[in-house]
């Protein structure tokens, strides 16, 4: 399965930033699995507040605070690909994915993250992550814009839920 992670917002730590996984490259356009989270104002405040607090690893700090942003990235893209895979066990377990150049430099960081969790938790075998710019007409690029700006919650069955405790499973 190739995927390609795209993301929609100013900033992670925003309300409404999204995060999403989108199938690559799927012969048919309505069974292409796309899954994407949209922060809520409420667990931003939150990790915000304990990240200040100094109840999570990262210290007050601007290469920590882009490390506390890098890893909250690599949590949410996890979990997509965990729901993606409970979802459907008939999926093959070799996956590639494609993420968007979103946080420049932090790429190594990004990946050793991934490969860790998606293999030791998931069972995952990972044929190669890449880093590129995304086209506009990607459906992981599509899609995280439209989810960003869905106020009237139309997308519903493509939203994942990542709970406080999920994070901070990663964070502390």
């Amino acid at each position: 399965m190739d995927f390609e992670i795209d993301v929609s917002g100013h900033d992670i730590l925003s309300k409404d930033y999204t995060v999403v996984a989108a199938q690559k490259n799927s012969n048919d356009k309505h069974k292409t699995i796309i899954f994407g989270y949209k922060f809520s104002e409420d667990i931003i405040k939150i990790l915000k507040s304990r990240y200040g607090a100094g109840l999570y690893k990262y210290k007050k700090s601007a290469k920590q605070t882009s490390t506390f942003r890098v890893k909250l990235y690599s949590v949410v893209v996890y979990h997509i690909i965990k729901h993606i895979y409970k979802s459907d066990k008939n999926l093959s377990k070799i996956i590639s994915l494609t993420l968007c150049k979103d946080f420049d430099g932090r790429e190594n960081d990004i990946k050793s993250v991934l490969l860790y969790h998606l293999k030791n938790k998931l069972d995952l075998v990972i044929n190669r992550i890449i880093f590129e710019k995304l086209p506009k007409e990607s459906n992981a690029d599509k899609y995280a814009y439209l989810m960003r700006n869905d106020r009237k919650n139309l997308m519903k069955d493509h939203y994942i839920n990542i709970n406080l405790n999920e994070f901070e499973e990663f964070l502390k």
